[in-house]
């Protein structure tokens, strides 16, 4: 399931999966109850194959240009590694309940690994703005919007960090002016 998925922006049919993995139609559900269970197993096996792409050198230490660009970084390794399965994940989440509780357990993840990357310039917002300053981060970080950078703006990694660096500084840079003025 996770070649086919490479290789097309289409859910693969159960058929296919069984030729490519060399067993029968039969085998694959005799493994997996339905198709949804097997999205997660394929989920959970990318997951496991890629998290040391979510680790992120010296989280929250260093200059902040530094810790921006690691974490831009990270989160284009993950977009161009992910991006496939993730697009069927997000389809599969509005009608399976259980593909919609995986996507939220990664986005909650990575939110907090934002919080953390920029805890020294965060704990200086008063609390009301911080979590609007974090929604602000998060939004330009989630799987739609970097889709959206590059398959419909057809932007390159270049381009896609140069969009996400002026963004952080942008959030970051005015709650920093605005704790400063308090």
């Amino acid at each position: 399931m996770i070649e086919l998925t490479r290789e097309s922006d289409e859910e693969p049919a159960v058929e296919m999966i069984a030729d490519r993995a060399g067993v029968s139609y039969r085998s694959v559900y005799r493994y997996f109850d339905d198709r949804t269970e097997l999205m997660l197993a394929a989920i959970a096996r990318v997951m496991g194959d890629v998290r040391p792409i979510f680790d992120i050198e010296e989280l929250g230490e260093g200059r902040l240009d530094g810790r921006i660009s690691r974490f831009i970084s990270s989160r284009l390794d993950a977009y161009r590694e992910l991006a496939p399965l993730t697009r069927l994940a997000v389809c599969r989440s509005l009608t399976e309940p259980v593909v919609s509780v995986e996507c939220d357990n990664v986005r909650a993840f990575l939110r907090m690994q934002l919080v953390n990357q920029f805890a020294p310039e965060l704990e200086h917002v008063e609390a009301s703005e911080r979590e609007l300053v974090v929604t602000a981060l998060d939004v330009m970080f989630q799987f739609e919007a970097l889709e959206f950078l590059n398959r419909h703006q057809g932007m390159t990694d270049d381009g896609m960090t140069w969009v996400l660096t002026r963004h952080v500084h942008a959030h970051l840079d005015a709650a920093a002016a605005a704790a400063s003025t308090n």
